[in-house]
């Protein structure tokens, strides 16, 4: 072969394989599809504005609301049910709920004006916040309620998102300083519930009186505490039972103990 006719037969081989990268879909080379849907922005955000009591500082938000909304909106573009290969496990899936939540619920915080006294103002308490205002996740238009409720409550099953999920109250469990991830959701969840249950704002011992007096959280979702003890191979569970699981050692509470509830404090956790 001459050295003409190599350089012929090198270039048509150049040109066709120019011309197969060309024709790869565009989806598939688009790396970022193919990486776990990434929490960094709201970490950002909640650095910046949340105390360590778990207080947000929305006055200051609403002036710069430029990386909530690009997180909102991958939010609102993706989700597992509509980019399943962004969320390769039960962890991931989850972990993104709870996230979606908590910022969808800054982003209804802001639409309100920042919100000044509390998300649950109105006739009927929260329904103006919580089912009347829209929110879009993964394409899908629902409310808040229904996210926590029909996904997040329903779909897994785990008691411990009630001290993960903060619904802009006084009273709510603590807003973390940062997003819930993959690959340390199950200890961040055990620290939020530990937290939660061994807090004297959220659980009350009077052992003189033998009463425990509880955050309402534990009234409004009694059958999911009692549900999951169930689970666990308690055949006569209460909620106490599922209490002492997260206690400190030598401070669990006797499960005779009479239950009483605290009243929610619902003014706006604004710094």
């Amino acid at each position: 072969m001459t050295p003409i006719s190599t350089l012929m037969t090198l270039s048509k081989w150049i040109v066709f394989i120019c011309l197969l990268i060309v024709s790869i879909p565009y989806g598939h080379a688009d790396s970022t599809k193919l990486q776990e849907f990434s929490h960094d922005e709201w970490t950002s955000i909640l650095n910046q504005y949340v105390d360590p009591r778990g207080y947000v500082d929305y006055a200051a938000l609403n002036k710069n609301k430029n990386t909530l909304n690009q997180y909102v909106s991958r939010i609102e573009q993706y989700s597992p049910v509509n980019s399943p290969e962004l969320f390769p496990t039960r962890e991931a899936e989850l972990a993104y709920y709870i996230n979606a939540y908590n910022a969808l619920v800054f982003k209804a915080v802001l639409e309100r004006g920042p919100e000044t006294e509390s998300v649950w103002s109105g006739l009927i308490s929260g329904l103006n916040f919580f089912v009347r205002t829209p929110v879009i996740v993964g394409g899908d238009r629902t409310n808040l309620r229904k996210l926590e409720n029909k996904v997040i409550r329903d779909q897994f099953k785990d008691p411990r998102i009630h001290a993960a999920l903060n619904c802009a109250s006084v009273s709510c469990p603590r807003l973390p300083q940062q997003a819930f991830l993959t690959e340390t959701l199950d200890q961040q969840l055990d620290t939020a519930i530990r937290e939660f249950v061994n807090s004297e704002q959220h659980v009350k011992i009077d052992r003189q009186g033998q009463r425990a007096m509880l955050s309402e959280i534990f009234d409004w979702f009694e059958k999911d505490f009692i549900e999951y003890e169930r689970a666990q191979g308690n055949g006569s569970p209460n909620l106490i039972d599922y209490i002492n699981r997260y206690r400190t050692p030598g401070s669990e509470i006797d499960r005779d103990f009479k239950v009483d509830f605290i009243e929610y404090d619902k003014r706006i956790n604004s710094q």
